[in-house]
């Protein structure tokens, strides 16, 4: 068998993630549909759960998006009682924001449903391919590790 070049595996990974995108999707969009949450209010939910209360800085700082759109989806998951916000004591202009009970439960239900698509789409392969698959995984996201790990230490100035 040919080496793969580095150019034809980007390729080809640009023609499987879409679609492994979409089989997963189909999965968790019912847990996320029932709860009216889009991904986005998911990855913000899951960050609050690993760091614990935050600040809206350093949020903004993780989904590397702006403020002002982070504030939105601030807005639309306190209102719906997924998250909490309030105002620093020592200085008021500081924003904590946290998971609340809620969201944590409506958390666990959205992870319960992906745990059943993981199960349903990598039945179709090996213990051996899924162990693999795993370790690549594994090793891709501790060489991300520089670039994300800041944001789930929690935020020890507050």
């Amino acid at each position: 068998m040919a080496q793969l070049k580095i150019e034809e595996f980007a390729d080809r990974m640009n023609m499987l993630i879409p679609k492994l995108k979409i089989e997963l999707g189909c999965y968790e969009n019912s847990a996320l549909a029932k709860r009216d949450l889009t991904a986005t209010q998911v990855l913000v939910l899951e960050c609050l759960s690993v760091c614990g209360t935050c600040k809206m800085h350093t949020l903004v700082n993780a989904l590397k998006s702006k403020f002002s759109a982070v504030t939105a989806l601030m807005d639309r998951l306190v209102k719906t009682g997924l998250v909490t916000r309030e105002h620093g004591q020592e200085d008021r202009r500081t924003v904590l924001v946290a998971l609340s009970a809620k969201g944590r439960k409506v958390l666990q239900e959205v992870h319960d449903q992906r745990r059943s698509a993981f199960i349903q789409v990598f039945s179709r392969v090996s213990q051996h391919e899924r162990e693999e698959y795993l370790r690549i995984l594994e090793k891709l996201v501790d060489s991300f590790t520089c670039q994300i790990e800041p944001f789930f230490k929690r935020d020890k100035s507050i």
